[in-house]
């Protein structure tokens, strides 16, 4: 192979959460494969792309670099530095999305005091004097904040914020969504956040939920923004998708096959069957491990009093409004998929510790030409 043609394989999008997913995965033992308690954190180790690679100006010739990071907190704002969640130093990023659920403090304790400003403020610490707050939200206990680089600010404008409580008698917020929508010159950029209900047999519900945020966010941005709807929407969240299959605290001590478990993950089935919940969002190959529910301060499940049986709960959706079929050899044939929008990397962060939840992050390309 050439030189051209390995760097043409490197910008290839990252493979998408689809029908052929496991029949044409499922045999790639530098992939997948069998997991168990010990071999969590030693077997998985997220990378982040485009090392070293700081802009001296931004044109419209420039893909836009897009970093979005979602995180169950459970509570915490953590005491250590977030160095390896963001990798500012190594890496650049045009724009930063943080997406987070139980920010700061407990759902319950939200409900009397929201702020998050020392959430933000931990979080301008750690990204630096490059990086400048665009818009943020809070309901409840969820937070949603946008930075972005220095180059990039003067071609931003009209941030604007926007909340749906679903929580008891549609009130109260410890359930439902935020959002943010700008614009980037032409460029219509929504990015949202929801925590949705909790539990194995809710899977319904969380489908009812997901449809009447979008279908608020949609009807939000179109009048905050002239009438005109958003090009990309990217979405974060603790969308509490479980796994419907029978899984003990023994088969997670010995021998787990989590792969074979993410087949069963009712946010997958949802899709795949085409039901309206998410059926026309995207999501990259998940290749990471479950991230809920895990210790706190260890890389392993729960398997004691708090057990729970893992699960992908906190996940990254996208898409854009222009769609066209087309022909990808990794995603099969007339699948529809995104053209400007492109997912370049997906995973789950497992340095950071302290929450029963593990970062899941993503990094995309938007390309203005």
């Amino acid at each position: 192979m050439n030189n051209k043609s390995i760097n043409q394989q490197d910008h290839l999008p990252f493979p998408l959460f689809n029908h052929r997913f496991f029949s044409e995965f499922s045999q790639d033992s530098k992939l997948i494969g069998h997991l168990n308690q010990e071999m969590l954190h030693l077997n998985h180790k997220c990378s982040y792309k485009w090392m070293n690679q700081p802009k001296l100006e931004w044109t419209l010739d420039n893909d836009i670099k897009i970093l979005v990071i979602t995180w169950n907190m459970h509570g915490i704002i953590p005491g250590y530095p977030l160095k390896r969640l963001f990798n500012v130093e190594q890496v650049h990023h045009d724009l930063i999305v943080v997406g987070t659920q139980e920010c700061s403090r407990s759902i319950a304790v939200s409900l009397l005091c929201e702020s998050k400003g020392s959430w933000e403020s931990k979080l301008k610490e750690e990204l630096g004097k490059n990086y400048v707050k665009v818009q943020s939200t809070t309901l409840n206990a969820m937070h949603l904040i946008v930075f972005a680089h220095v180059l990039l600010i003067p071609k931003i404008k009209n941030g604007r914020p926007y909340t749906l409580s679903q929580g008891f008698m549609g009130i109260v917020g410890n359930k439902g969504g935020i959002a943010v929508s700008l614009n980037i010159n032409d460029k219509i950029f929504l990015f949202a956040n929801s925590h949705l209900e909790s539990g194995q047999n809710a899977e319904s519900k969380r489908q009812t939920q997901f449809s009447k945020l979008e279908t608020h966010f949609e009807k939000e941005v179109f009048s905050s923004h002239k009438n005109v709807p958003y090009d990309y929407l990217i979405w974060t969240g603790d969308f509490n998708s479980r796994i419907d299959q029978k899984i003990t605290t023994q088969t997670i001590r010995h021998h787990s096959d989590f792969f074979m478990w993410l087949q069963n993950d009712q946010m997958y089935q949802s899709r795949n069957h085409s039901q309206d919940y998410q059926s026309y969002f995207h999501e990259g190959m998940i290749f990471f491990p479950p991230t809920y529910k895990m210790l706190e301060f260890h890389n392993q499940w729960a398997v004691g009093k708090d057990f729970r049986i893992p699960g992908w709960c906190d996940r990254i959706l996208f898409k854009e409004n222009k769609k066209t079929k087309t022909f990808s050899s990794t995603q099969g044939q007339n699948e529809s998929v995104t053209q400007e929008l492109k997912l370049q990397n997906y995973d789950a962060n497992f340095d950071i510790l302290g929450s029963d939840h593990r970062p899941v992050f993503a990094q995309f390309t938007v390309s203005f030409q």
